[in-house]
Formats: structure tokens, sequence, C-alpha cells
């Protein structure tokens, strides 16, 4: 019997705050500012996923720059070896075809003064190569911090 009358209580409390909920009135200053929160709620939103947006495109094209500057510096890297290989096979050739001592001493000579002067010059060109593209990559880095740091008011 308790728990039908507390049944029949909760019940009748249930409605009569739906009731009280239902015919209640939002004061119509409230429910602007509710709709004006509502709004810039929605245009921070917006704001935000946009500048994640822009984010992610920025942070894509530093990591193609990035790509492509390292894919540049190794295919020099491969360029050079295969030059370097292919001078030492000549050189190598040269010399199994040497008629005499003294002609594949010269042949070394020369082999080894090409080689010194080639990776010399390879030295140079990958360390100018490398320092463009550190430099190219250090100002895409820096136009897109400026970029995202540039105030929207």
């Amino acid at each position: 019997m308790d728990r039908t009358v507390n049944q029949q209580f909760g019940k009748q409390a249930f409605d009569q705050a739906e009731k009280l909920f239902k015919d209640a009135r939002v004061p119509e200053n409230v429910q602007a500012m509710a709709q004006q929160s509502l709004a810039a709620s929605k245009d921070f939103y917006a704001k935000t996923a946009a500048a994640a947006q822009d984010g992610a495109k920025v942070m894509t094209e530093i990591a193609d720059t990035a790509w492509g500057s390292t894919k540049l510096l190794n295919e020099k890297i491969v360029q050079n070896l295969t030059a370097n290989t292919e001078a030492a096979f000549s050189a190598a050739q040269a010399m199994a075809t040497a008629k005499s001592l003294p002609e594949i001493a010269k042949l070394q000579s020369e082999f080894v003064q090409r080689l010194a002067a080639q990776a010399s010059e390879q030295t140079k060109e990958f360390f100018d190569l490398s320092t463009r593209a550190t430099q190219h990559l250090f100002e895409k880095a820096q136009a897109a911090a400026a970029k995202s740091f540039k105030p929207t008011f």
C-alpha cells in the first residue's frame, strides 16, 4: 500500500511539474540571450573549424616542401654515386688494358685526382642544394606562421 501511495504521489508531482513547465513562458530577454549565445557559439565553432583546416593545409604544404627537398637531395646523392661508380669502372677498365705498370700508376693517379676534384665539387653542390632547400622550407614555415597569427577582426 505504501508503494502505491508513493507511486501515485510521484506521478502527481511529475504531472504537476510537467504542466508547470509546459505552461511556463520563457521571458523574451532570456530567450534573446539564449539565441545570442547560440549564435556566438556557432560563430566561434566556425572560426575554430576554419583555423583548424587552415592549420592542416599549412602543415601539408610544409610537409610537401620538406618531402620535395628530401627527394631532390636523395636524387642528387644517387646521381653522384652513379657518376662516381661509373668513373671507377672506367678507370678500372683503362687500368686493365694498360700495357705497363707505369701506365697503370699514371691512370690510377689521374683517377684519384679526378675523383677528389669531383667529390669536392659534388660536396659543394650538395651543400648549396641543402642550404637552399632548408632556406625554402624556413621561408614557407615563416610565411605560414605570419599568415596564421594575423588578426581576423
